[in-house]
């Protein structure tokens, strides 16, 4: 099976986004030229994520500039009726000659309630096998007008369905993804995590008498021609952002998770590691790139959608950060140990890091076997 290797295509973006002053107004202009790169840069695809912006519009802005590349567009089950998606899809389908894949989406309760969806966690995951299994159906059935007087439909490409891809950490989240999921997907963490997950991952799937197609995560990435100079850039993240401004959100997180109970100065963190970051920070000091290794090539550091992982637990925010050849070894490892097939790679700026990787990395995870 070969490695497919995503990129991010986000609005998400900037020198350093989680920043104040670090993020880029939204651009379409912008959104355009990093589709070009990641479709010019050999990538498989890239994810489209659930921000302030509709996912499905900004693939679809983007997959009228590109040719090859693939989107995985990030979307919450039952939020629009099944034959709504499904025509949306199929429509999506035939103009771009089949390129869409569906991240599908479980929610949390804080976004879904904005959108008057009132259901309680397991039941969510129920109703979404459902959904998925409606929205298959009348995909494979095609769509035809309204109109009497027109024969015109629209059918899905011959002998395709659109592939859904996803995750499920819970157990009622393990049982949808083996029933319902091609793909299942974990956010980046040491190998015996990801071991673990896609372990249990398999288990689903086999009770449901399936397997998966591929096995993803997602990570950050800095590549650079040397390891210092992945490094130096990668420090740049930390210097830049600002070791207040650090500890302003990770203060913020502390007291949210703990409900008031702690801050940044007295939080307790899970290990000694983790701990040092938390003491160094608070004391006004950033950690350096050597103190921040986790392991298995893979660093500590700050994404568009995470702060610094001082809880060890949630939404992870590590990266490789090296040269070419050693992040390839550490992706073949992976591969080897846990049969990831798909990466989905992030760092920011995401063109100009994109160009790296896919001079860098894509054509030797190409190679991966």
């Amino acid at each position: 099976m070969g490695f497919k290797t995503f990129w991010y295509l986000t609005q998400a973006d900037g020198d350093y986004p989680w920043s104040p002053g670090g993020l880029f107004p939204v651009d379409g202009a912008r959104q355009i030229e990093l589709a070009k790169t990641i479709d010019d840069g050999g990538f498989e695809g890239a994810l489209v994520a659930t921000w302030p912006n509709d996912p499905f519009i900004s693939a679809t802005w983007a997959a009228a500039h590109t040719t090859r590349m693939k989107f995985l567009v990030a979307v919450y089950a039952n939020m629009t009726p099944a034959r709504l998606l499904a025509e949306k899809a199929l429509t999506f389908d035939a103009f771009s000659g089949g390129r869409l894949l569906i991240n599908s989406v479980n929610g949390r309760e804080n976004i879904l309630t904005k959108y008057d969806m009132n259901v309680p966690h397991d039941e969510r995951y129920e109703l979404g096998e459902q959904y998925w299994a409606d929205f298959r159906r009348i995909y494979a059935e095609g769509t035809e007008s309204n109109f009497p007087n027109t024969p015109l439909r629209i059918d899905a490409p011959a002998g395709h369905q659109v592939p859904l891809w996803g995750t499920g950490d819970s157990p009622a989240g393990l049982a949808n993804s083996g029933k319902v999921l091609d793909t299942y997907l974990a956010m980046l963490r040491e190998t015996s995590f990801i071991e673990d997950k896609f372990s249990a991952a398999r288990a689903a799937a086999e009770a449901a008498g399936r397997e998966f197609t591929d096995f993803g995560a997602l990570t950050g990435v800095i590549v650079r021609p040397t390891k210092a100079q992945a490094h130096d850039r990668f420090r740049s993240l930390f210097e830049k952002t600002g070791v207040e401004q650090i500890a302003h959100v990770l203060d913020n997180a502390v007291r949210r998770r703990t409900q008031g109970k702690q801050d940044l100065k007295t939080f307790t963190a899970r290990d000694a590691q983790r701990q040092g970051w938390a003491d160094k920070i608070a004391s006004g000091r950033l950690p350096e790139p050597e103190e921040l290794y986790v392991g298995d090539g893979l660093y500590a550091g700050i994404t568009a959608w995470s702060p610094l992982d001082i809880f060890g637990t949630g939404s992870s925010a590590v990266y490789y950060v090296g040269d070419p050849d050693s992040i390839t070894d550490s992706v073949r490892t992976l591969r080897g140990r846990t049969g990831l097939t798909a990466l989905i790679l992030a760092g920011w700026p995401l063109i100009e890091e994109a160009k790296w990787v896919a001079e860098h990395l894509v054509p030797r995870f190409d190679e991966l076997s």
